[in-house]
């Protein structure tokens, strides 16, 4: 007779199932002890069901249930982890037992990624108390379990119990399985397996990789550096020389969107030379030096970063610098990044000629620096290194870290700030609310429960008071400017100075030329407010015009004002007044600011 089609599909779909799971390293213990057996004559499992498993780990499953792979895979999985959970036993109420023990052994499957559920038991997604069985347990007994849930475990049980024949017993030739221990094992195997993948002593397919300097550097960094482990881990290391020769990669260098970093093998180091390097790279990641460029030049910035990256390792001793040389200069010891850059760029021809890692007028930042999967790169490795930190501090013997790597660490820990807050507090600061005064020179309104007192009126500021509530906007208007810019710094200035009782702006646009539009009230610039301009770029005139009012009285001496540009201005910009720049995110301005800068997204 010939075999059904239809049971060979099936049988096909348990066998690919079965095969999945043995190669699992969690369940792979937990695999060797457990039998599986098709229930044909259905004594066990529904005929509307899916499976059923005994204490003794027999489990028995639908013969002729045609499924993918994929799913047999999940509800075989389910049953092994109630058995390495320790719950096939009997427990009242037996139905709701066993709903929370399949729905908990799903959520670890769901964590392990082991197969998906078939779309007849896919179910909307709960919360679960924490504690486990006997918790999901107790919230049924007393809240009720959802109708959802109730259908989902019929389901998959076939409207019969789960854990089926507990009087099955162990053949006294086979050792009876400590279920519990049996997953503490594949837990362990599988956790030791993970490191060796992040350490890329073995690939995710199992085969051994050559332990080369770089990769024992890695695992050195990952189980002796709490700082940097996580965010090693998370790098995988390129070492083809074709590549680097291809990229021009003379010794090291990063690419934090891809999280690989290239070390070239033909470079020679040795590994205490690698575990410096490998950690150099590393900070370039964790400390997101891509995104604080902010419009600086590209390699300068490198190399500015190098000279305090290289400064921060050679003071922790970590490693050993690399034997061709690198950037370090004892003068930047407690310096920023943005300082060493200041410094570099009053000689930036000569800077220039410095070489990072990666070699002479080249970066050692590679990649794509913006789009999201750059962001994403740049803030799981901001995150890995907080937590480095936090793991560091717990550990006294690991040494001292340099105070200013502590600093930076922390301040990237903190969220930024959004520019309307700060431009908001920067109005406070200068527009504090009048002080509300009161008066018995004027009749007043009298309270009714005492008409025979008289109370104190509300009286205005004076208006000497209201005309010093003023500040001054020089607006860069020409054609480089986008129209986005304009409209949102208008509007966030409208609505701060009408929230803070600011009586009127001196508004000063600047093309080639400035345009005094003299004193606008807050409220117009919500509405159509025609601007001049779209020529060249000069703001300088804009703040004599300001200063020459000052001069006059017609205009406070000290300010405030803003200047809202995009950045494309002369190279100085000369004002004695208190000020402050607003300008597009990532944009800068070419010069060092003497007031405070905020950049509008």
């Amino acid at each position: 007779m010939s075999r059904n089609p239809q049971q060979g599909a099936a049988a096909e779909a348990r066998t690919a199932a079965l095969q999945c799971l043995k190669a699992h390293p969690v369940l792979a213990p937990l695999m060797e002890s457990t039998t599986f057996m098709v229930d044909t004559r259905h004594r066990f499992v529904s005929a509307h069901g899916w499976l059923a498993v005994s204490p003794a780990g027999t489990v028995w499953l639908h013969g002729k249930r045609r499924a993918e792979a994929s799913a047999w895979t999940r509800v075989m999985a389910m049953a092994v982890v109630c058995l390495g959970f320790g719950l096939v036993r009997r427990q009242e109420p037996h139905a709701l037992w066993e709903t929370a023990s399949c729905l908990i052994a799903n959520r670890f499957c769901d964590e392990l990624k082991l197969g998906q559920l078939p779309e007849d038991l896919q179910y909307a997604a709960a919360d679960f108390p924490n504690g486990g069985t006997e918790a999901l347990l107790r919230q049924f007994c007393g809240d009720g379990c959802a109708p959802m849930l109730q259908e989902w475990f019929q389901s998959l049980s076939g409207g019969v119990t789960f854990f089926c024949n507990f009087e099955e017993t162990v053949p006294a030739w086979r050792r009876k399985p400590r279920w519990q221990d049996l997953l503490a094992d594949g837990i362990a195997r599988g956790v030791g397996q993970a490191l060796q993948i992040a350490a890329g002593t073995t690939a995710p397919s199992g085969a051994v990789k050559p332990l080369t300097r770089a990769l024992r550097a890695k695992r050195r960094l990952i189980d002796h550096y709490p700082l940097l482990g996580a965010l090693a881990a998370s790098f995988d290391i390129e070492e083809d020389v074709r590549l680097c020769q291809q990229y021009d990669i003379r010794v090291a260098a990063i690419d934090v969107g891809a999280r690989r970093i290239w070390m070239n093998p033909a470079a020679g180091l040795s590994e205490d030379e690698c575990l410096f390097v490998f950690a150099h790279e590393l900070l370039h990641a964790g400390l997101n030096h891509a995104s604080r460029r902010r419009g600086r030049d590209p390699l300068l910035w490198n190399i500015a970063c190098d000279f305090v990256i290289n400064g921060w390792l050679v003071e922790m001793a970590l490693g050993a610098a690399p034997h061709m040389g690198l950037l370090h200069d004892a003068a930047f010891t407690g310096h920023s990044a943005e300082e060493v850059y200041d410094t570099l760029a009053q000689d930036m021809r000569r800077a220039r000629k410095l070489a990072t890692l990666r070699g002479a007028g080249a970066q050692d930042l590679m990649g794509e620096d913006e789009g999201k999967l750059f962001t994403d790169a740049e803030s799981y490795c901001r995150r890995a290194l907080a937590q480095g930190m936090d793991r560091y501090t717990h550990c006294s013997t690991r040494g001292l870290l340099p105070a200013g790597l502590v600093e930076e660490i922390r301040s990237l820990s903190q969220p930024p700030i959004p520019w309307d807050v700060r431009l908001a507090e920067w109005f406070d600061a200068r527009f504090p609310p009048p002080e509300l005064r009161r008066s018995y020179a004027r009749p007043s309104r009298r309270q009714s429960a005492t008409p025979n007192i008289a109370r104190p009126s509300t009286v205005k500021p004076t208006e000497e008071e209201r005309k010093s509530r003023v500040f001054g906007v020089v607006l860069d208007t020409s054609g480089s400017m986008e129209p986005q810019l304009l409209g949102k710094a208008l509007g966030a200035i409208a609505s701060y100075a009408m929230a803070r009782d600011v009586v009127a702006v001196r508004l000063v646009c600047c093309d080639a030329q400035a345009y005094d539009s003299g004193w606008v009230e807050p409220e117009r610039l919500l509405d159509r407010f025609s601007l001049r301009g779209r020529g060249g770029t000069v703001l300088q005139p804009g703040l004599d015009r300001l200063r020459d009012l000052a001069v006059q009285g017609d205009f406070p001496k000290n300010g405030p004002l803003l200047v809202i540009t995009d950045g494309y201005c002369e190279s100085q910009l000369s004002t004695s007044m208190d000020h402050a720049y607003l300008l597009p995110a990532g944009r800068r301005l070419p010069f060092l600011a003497r007031g405070e800068v905020f950049g509008v997204k």
